[in-house]
């Protein structure tokens, strides 16, 4: 059952129950419809999420709703989540973004971290009291995450931090960053440990980048000058950060890519409504299978790609960390994304091309997908490697 209480104002709080996520979802469908669909096109012009919207967010239970109930979160499954995912994303891929590396990164402190940890920040980022951003990227280190540079140096109970990260998504927004920084020099990913770090710790941010895509997901660069982190504050043990961040990263990209499913199927249903009522030559031009069979080639790649995410998704409840496949499942949602949007707009002609029309926004935003996270080709890379370990004899 869901259970809705109203508080002063109009802010609902809803209880996800955990054996039945779905029955949440027609109230998450509500939020997405009438404020996040009305507040899009501002948030990708001012490249900000308005307070009272992370606020409604925070209310809703939006920012903690893997995390157990034990610890203050809605305890749903990886699937309802997964539907949650999509859901935004048809209307702000942005804000799908903010959840959704939030999400990563706790899940990273809940798999790893110890019990103070999880005890202590937990229920604040359950309630969005906390937003969390995981600043992996460096202007010299992307998809090589062993090249990390910024430097954390032991001074009794404390490291001091030095460096730079860069593309931060949540940058402007959190309160907490979970940091892979090297502690040991001249070992390569064995000198990485991740580090939870308060903003109060004295970490900086920018402004939000101005990016063609991802605009108001507060992406920005981050700023570590002699910022000290107490030894309490490590996840996991020192110099197991590399192995630990890159577990975080493959269990990601399966509900990284219901951001791309979201884009693909909003795509798709503007193409298809436009298509039905803009005639030419005196009959809608969906008739014209130069329109329709692209549309239907669409339609079947995206049944075949939530089937996999879904699938993914129940493996990962079961507590598997699916490599190859999560890169899979990421590769092919993500490219799926930016050819439906572009489909899109070729449909609708001119007026695809307007600022003020949905799928030219979310054209920008699916190109992102194909980059964040691990590009396309880094994705090949480890689906490559993976055949290698298969079939190599």
């Amino acid at each position: 059952m869901i259970n809705v209480s109203h508080c002063k104002g109009k802010k609902r709080f809803i209880t996800f129950q955990p054996d039945n996520p779905g029955m949440a979802i027609e109230e998450v469908r509500e939020f997405v419809e009438k404020e996040v669909g009305r507040w899009s096109n501002e948030i990708d012009r001012r490249n900000l999420i308005p307070e009272q919207l992370l606020r409604e967010m925070a209310s809703l239970g939006l920012f903690g709703l893997t995390i157990p109930k034990e610890y203050g979160g809605k305890g749903i499954s990886v699937n309802g989540f997964l539907e949650v995912l999509e859901l935004v994303s048809k209307e702000c891929p942005s804000i799908a973004h903010v959840i959704f590396l939030h999400s990563m990164a706790y899940d990273i402190l809940l798999k790893f971290g110890s019990d103070g940890l999880k005890e202590r920040y937990l229920p604040e980022i359950a309630t969005g009291r906390r937003i969390l951003a995981l600043p992996f990227t460096e202007p010299k280190s992307g998809t090589d995450l062993a090249a990390v540079e910024l430097k954390a140096t032991r001074e009794g109970d404390f490291y001091v931090l030095n460096g730079v990260k860069t593309l931060a998504t949540n940058g402007i927004y959190a309160g907490l960053f979970v940091v892979l920084a090297r502690t040991r020099e001249q070992e390569g990913h064995k000198g990485l440990t991740l580090f939870l770090v308060e903003k109060e710790d004295g970490v900086a941010s920018t402004e939000p980048l101005d990016l063609m895509s991802s605009r108001g997901a507060g992406v920005s660069i981050l700023k570590f000058e002699n910022v000290r982190v107490h030894k309490n504050r490590i996840i996991g043990s020192e110099g197991k950060g590399f192995i630990l961040a890159v577990k975080g990263l493959a269990l990601g990209r399966v509900p990284f890519s219901s951001i791309a499913i979201g884009i693909a199927k909003c795509a798709l249903e503007e193409a298809v409504k436009w298509s039905l009522k803009r005639k030419s030559f005196g009959r809608p031009i969906f008739e014209n299978q130069a329109i329709s069979f692209p549309l239907a080639e669409i339609a079947a790649e995206l049944e075949a790609v939530r089937a996999l995410r879904d699938e993914l998704g129940t493996r990962i409840e079961r507590g598997d960390i699916p490599v190859a496949e999560a890169s899979m499942v990421k590769l092919l949602s993500s490219e799926l994304a930016v050819k439906a949007t572009r489909l899109a707009i070729q449909v609708m002609g001119g007026w695809g091309l307007s600022s003020s029309v949905k799928v030219s926004r979310l054209y920008r935003d699916a190109k992102a997908l194909e980059i964040a996270e691990g590009t396309s080709e880094a994705q090949k890379m480890i689906i490559a490697r993976q055949l290698l370990k298969k079939y190599k004899r």
